[in-house]
């Protein structure tokens, strides 16, 4: 059983970014958890909880920070999340999204994903497989991964629909209708209805301080 984290800075930014894969991933069997950094105004928190049952998976686990920043305690309290959960995929933001509090958590996730993995800090250390960057409103220019969604694209909408307080700051429908013309470019280019883009980032497979010290094959 595979199993997906995504780490995000705000309520809405799961589904935006990552839910038709969050979704796609529980409904292959895998087991799918959204760790979010702040609920601020707190109602929020209530919205993410409602956009997870739409997309079908677990309960969120929310931090409730007052502010991102890359600082060894923040870092500590999410490589711990990481090395209780054991996620295969790790996916976080763009380290050049337009939003800071996104840029910040980027910094904080690659940080946590290689503390996860050291001997030093955890008994049962855990080395992430796979590290992705998705996209919210700052588009990527050269996906790595086009993954296609069709199948849950309905969950997806549903979970959008769970986040009125961000609906409302646009009264033209702007989410609906970026989020949909997103997945449909994606979906073009993936040969696809729908799809979502993600980066690949890439992850130190070895070092002094994992329990794989050296690789065996290329």
């Amino acid at each position: 059983m595979r199993r997906l984290l995504a780490v995000v800075s705000h309520p809405d930014d799961e589904t935006f970014g990552c839910g038709g894969a969050l979704a796609l991933n529980a409904k292959q069997g895998g087991l799918s958890r959204v760790l979010c950094l702040t609920s601020d105004p707190p109602e929020r928190g209530d919205e993410l909880r409602a956009a997870c049952k739409a997309l079908r998976i677990g309960k969120p686990v929310i931090m409730g920070l007052e502010k991102i920043s890359a600082d060894d305690a923040v870092i500590r309290r999410v490589s711990d999340h990481i090395a209780s959960f054991r996620p295969d995929v790790v996916i976080t933001h763009l380290p050049t999204d337009y939003h800071r509090d996104h840029r910040a958590t980027y910094e904080v996730v690659k940080e946590a994903v290689e503390w996860a993995a050291h001997t030093t800090a955890y008994e049962e250390p855990w080395l992430v497989g796979r590290l992705l960057l998705m996209e919210v409103n700052t588009l990527i220019s050269s996906p790595h991964v086009l993954l296609d969604i069709s199948d849950v694209w309905a969950l997806k909408e549903a979970a959008l629909e769970s986040h009125p307080t961000q609906l409302a700051k646009f009264k033209d429908g702007y989410y609906q209708r970026f989020t949909k013309a997103k997945a449909e470019l994606r979906g073009v280019q993936g040969g696809c209805s729908y799809a979502e883009a993600f980066i690949e980032e890439p992850l130190q497979r070895n070092g002094p301080f994992y329990e794989t010290k050296a690789s065996k094959s290329l």
